[in-house]
């Protein structure tokens, strides 16, 4: 039985080595006890030293556990140390686990499908999406088994007692199973580190909520002294932004809106005025396609037109107007954007995109003649030398 089954608590000891090899580079050790936990079951491995070597990892492998080191130590007799802040935040955060997967399934039937202890942040799935109001009463409800510092028991079942246990989840292992009691509210089979009083983790709250594949909802969640840090996190971010904006932490929502309002009002009118200068644009082309001798017109409107969006709205509007052939185009960065309009059957202007796409990669499309393409800046002069031969008997 692993040592960490049935004490969490021990970070300082002494035994000895069994076995010592090198993989990949790293010393791998086996000791004939130990109370490092490998990686398993969600939870995270534990680290701290050998003989002052640090171990960097530890797995399970054909029933030994594998401490990964970053240098070398002597055979013989070692000194062991965990480091506990890493221990101590992982039992917080799998116990709280628990204990917020139970608050889920007991109110609301939600059952947690997967979860994760990562080194700051874990992660639950759950079967749906709670609402606002149902997050807030399981998280309430948590927190409240927390404060009334339950006992957390272990026990062990083999296949003729373990139905006597209310599991919320089946068992993943035959045989012996063990199982983590939260006293008088959750019973499930785990192999993690545990507290043994939930006051232990202090505090749960959650994070980021996001869906994910299917029904599933992933819920961020912290514990004890991981709440508290994220917490700070938080709070510093809330009063920065709310220096920002010259308000309180608490107002900020209020301050938030206010300024929404005026950039979709500022956007209104820069839309209004865009599109006032683009038609100003539009008229002053508009003679000079119509007037040009030209079969093929060619307009530069890197001086008049800031996005492929207008770019597009302006050749667009004269493509209504004109019977001409046309091509405007302007730069951004490396690329070329591109709009034609091919006052040619359909077949031709069919042939004419196709051979910008082989000879020039020219990526887009269109359709009725007029079509929006981008290319690299490098190509513009052959892509323009090539238009204007297919137009010189048109």
């Amino acid at each position: 039985m692993r040592s960490y089954y049935t004490d969490p608590y021990t970070v300082n000891f002494e035994a000895a080595v069994l076995e010592l090899f090198q993989r990949e580079g790293k010393s791998v050790v086996v000791l004939d006890k130990s109370f490092f936990y490998p990686t398993s079951g969600g939870q995270e491995h534990d680290t701290g030293f050998i003989n002052g070597v640090a171990v960097v990892d530890v797995v399970e492998e054909n029933d030994n556990i594998l401490h990964i080191l970053a240098g070398e130590i002597p055979k013989g007799k070692v000194n062991c140390e965990i480091d506990w802040k890493r221990r101590f935040g992982n039992m917080q955060q799998h116990t709280g686990q628990h204990i917020l997967s139970a608050a889920f399934e007991n109110l609301f039937d939600i059952q947690t499908v997967s979860s994760r202890l990562g080194e700051s942040v874990g992660t639950i799935d759950l079967s749906r999406q709670p609402t606002s109001e149902e997050l807030e009463a399981a998280v309430a409800q948590a927190n409240k088994i927390v404060q009334e510092n339950r006992e957390v028991v272990i026990h062990f079942a083999d296949q003729s007692n373990v139905n006597s246990f209310k599991l919320r989840k089946p068992p993943k292992v035959e045989g012996t199973v063990r199982i983590i009691e939260v006293k008088d509210f959750d019973f499930s089979p785990c192999g993690g580190t545990h507290c043994t009083h939930t006051s232990e983790i202090g505090v749960i709250l959650t994070g980021n909520i996001e869906k994910i594949k299917g029904s599933l909802t992933r819920i961020e969640f912290y514990c004890g002294n991981r709440a508290i840090a994220y917490y700070y996190r938080l709070h510093h971010s809330a009063r920065e932004s709310a220096r920002l904006l010259s308000t309180f932490p608490e107002e900020m929502s209020i301050a938030i809106e206010r300024m929404k309002n005026q950039l979709q009002e500022k956007d209104g009118k820069i839309k209004e005025l865009s599109e006032r200068i683009l038609k100003s644009v539009c008229e002053n082309l508009k003679p000079k396609l119509e007037q040009s001798s030209e079969s093929f017109k060619v307009v530069d409107l890197n001086d008049d037109v800031a996005s492929a969006e207008e770019l597009r709205f302006v050749a667009s509007s004269l493509a209504r107007e004109v019977k001409t052939s046309f091509a405007f185009h302007r730069s951004e960065g490396n690329i070329c954007q591109m709009n034609l309009n091919l006052m040619v059957d359909d077949k031709q202007a069919s042939n004419i995109l196709i051979e910008l796409r082989n000879d020039f990669n020219a990526k887009g499309g269109g359709r009725n003649g007029f079509y929006s393409l981008s290319f690299g800046n490098s190509y513009l002069a052959n892509v323009l030398e090539l238009l204007k031969k297919k137009f010189q008997n048109v």
